[in-house]
């Protein structure tokens, strides 16, 4: 149920964290509305925020609509929309493999540096060409925020090959 009025779906999304005993309750989730009060309570406003997820049902989590985020320089990439479930293929996340390909693939071509934007692109790429998943891998922006005003920060120091590159 959306909680704080501010759903297209009428739906919150949520992070569902298992309690000490094993189990999900309504008390061991954190609302997309908490969430972003987590993180903007949290950082100044100079702070560039990445967030990644490859879970189901998290398009939206970030929750970029809400007024918390103006002025924010933050970017979400999440592994499907609101309404879908994100693909495993066994040792991880489709999204989290096709963004890992991405990577191996750039530094390939020399890329040192490059946009959280870009990486976006060439991580949609490697989904098609490698799992050509059903799962809609999106990013979304915080207001007046553009992917390409973010560098990715966590680009390999030394030679890197993806975990799918390297199964024998």
């Amino acid at each position: 149920k959306d909680y704080s009025g501010d759903e297209v779906d009428g739906q919150d999304e949520a992070f569902c964290f298992v309690t000490p005993d094993g189990q999900v309750c309504f008390e061991s989730c954190m609302s997309d509305d908490d969430f972003a009060t987590a993180l903007t309570s949290c950082f100044s406003e100079g702070v560039k925020i990445i967030i990644l997820t490859d879970c189901c049902h998290s398009g939206t989590i970030a929750d970029f609509r809400s007024e918390k985020w103006l002025g924010r320089k933050a970017v979400s990439i999440t592994g499907c929309l609101d309404a879908q479930t994100s693909g495993d293929i066994g040792r991880g996340g489709i999204f989290t493999h096709s963004m890992l390909l991405a990577i191996a693939e750039m530094q390939g071509e020399g890329q040192g540096q490059y946009s959280v934007g870009k990486l976006y692109n060439r991580t949609l790429r490697k989904d098609d060409e490698v799992f050509s998943s059903q799962q809609d891998i999106c990013m979304m922006c915080a207001p007046d925020f553009k992917p390409n005003q973010i560098v990715w920060p966590l680009v390999p120091m030394q030679e890197y090959s993806s975990p799918l590159d390297r199964r024998g």
